[in-house]
């Protein structure tokens, strides 16, 4: 049961390693002293009671408000900057779609409650994906590592945090894609997880328009056009939260803060990528070498893969890379938590990868084909 292509020459096999070995070199120098965890701010004028976050206190809020009765725009124009948050820029309020899904619940419990069961599920879904193409030792090693991703969901007050849905509900997605080779059923799934966890958070959009997009160049096109139509319909609801807030908002509110999508253009580089990869928590407080080298070998796993599912998992994770070594600040690095389930899978067959890599060159240097003619 492989699912892994392995190289075919001992050539090729040594380019590979040399490739690999300074790649990795490199990325430990360039990132040593890199990543580290930001420290916290001054409070906000207005600071919660209690020892939740400014940000988780503020959703915990709005919530509140939707759940009895307020308009979400009313009560996020009042909450955002009592919180200490700025308010001048469209970008910096949250689509409501969690404060109207999460109002609908009756209290805290509730909304952890449906959380863990979707953490669960996500964990199963992840061990049964891999299970079709592994042995029970890679599946769980997968299944181990996304924990890491799970744990959030019993983080204290991370349920409120938009980016913790997301996550889950991508890593729903990945595994419902692996399992939707043939099953339209699952590629239904993957695709209703993963538009809901755009319309949570636009952080997503990059794995949707991957998923769509390799699901239209393989000619899958009932599946592109799932992912096609969530897609259109997220950015309907974008223009329609854009036009609210400025209606919210008046004119010197709009112009004063002077801040669109500047403020997070920080070009951080390898500094924020490594910090976003740490919203794995098993990485939380890994050296920043050791979170270079679980990055290139979740890649090389992902990348030696041959299901639809790893594919969009590897272009996914290089395009949110990318993005954040241009976009972010550093107290933005749980966004991290968007392309964290994507690697998992690549990092558990990482030891195979180049365990078959190495095996195919031996073979082949041995072979009588490669042996000189005398």
């Amino acid at each position: 049961m492989s699912a892994i292509t392995p190289s075919r020459s001992q050539p090729e096999f040594r380019v590979t390693l040399a490739c690999f070995g300074l790649i990795a070199l490199v990325g430990i120098v360039a990132g040593w002293g890199q990543g580290n965890l930001p420290q916290r701010g001054p409070r906000p004028a207005v600071a919660p009671t209690n020892s939740t976050t400014p940000d988780l206190a503020l959703y915990q809020a709005v919530i509140s408000d939707v759940r009895h009765g307020r308009d979400y725009y009313d009560a996020a124009h009042e909450r955002i900057p009592q919180f200490g948050f700025p308010i001048s820029s469209p970008l910096n309020w949250r689509l409501p779609t969690y404060a109207w899904l999460l109002s609908l619940l009756p209290n805290k419990c509730w909304i952890q409650g449906v959380l863990l069961l979707l953490g669960i599920a996500g964990l199963w879904l992840t061990y049964a994906a891999e299970r079709v193409t592994l042995d029970v030792f890679p599946a769980a090693c997968t299944t181990l590592v996304m924990f890491g991703v799970f744990r959030w969901v019993l983080d204290g007050d991370a349920y409120l945090a938009q980016e913790v849905w997301a996550g889950v509900l991508i890593m729903i997605s990945v595994a419902a894609l692996r399992l939707g080779e043939n099953s339209w059923k699952w590629r239904t799934l993957a695709a209703s997880a993963g538009i809901t966890a755009l319309l949570f958070r636009e952080l997503a959009l990059p794995y949707c328009l991957v998923a769509g997009g390799l699901a239209l160049w393989q000619r899958r096109y009932w599946e592109a056009a799932v992912w096609g139509k969530g897609i259109v319909g997220f950015s309907l609801l974008l223009v329609w939260h854009v036009l609210k807030v400025r209606a919210e908002l008046a004119e010197d509110d709009i112009t004063g803060g002077g801040a669109g999508l500047a403020q997070w253009i920080r070009c951080g580089g390898i500094d924020f990528v490594l910090l976003t990869a740490r919203m794995n928590s098993l990485l939380f407080h890994c050296p920043a070498a050791l979170i270079w080298l679980y990055l290139l070998l979740a890649l090389v796993g992902l990348a030696n893969r041959t299901d639809f599912a790893s594919r969009v998992c590897c272009l996914s994770a290089l395009l949110y890379m990318l993005a954040f070594a241009v976009v972010g600040r550093p107290e933005n690095f749980y966004w991290g938590l968007l392309y964290a389930p994507l690697l998992p899978a690549g990092i558990a067959v990482a030891p195979q990868v180049l365990s078959a890599h190495r095996s195919v060159a031996a073979e082949e240097t041995h072979s009588p084909s490669a042996q000189p003619i005398a």
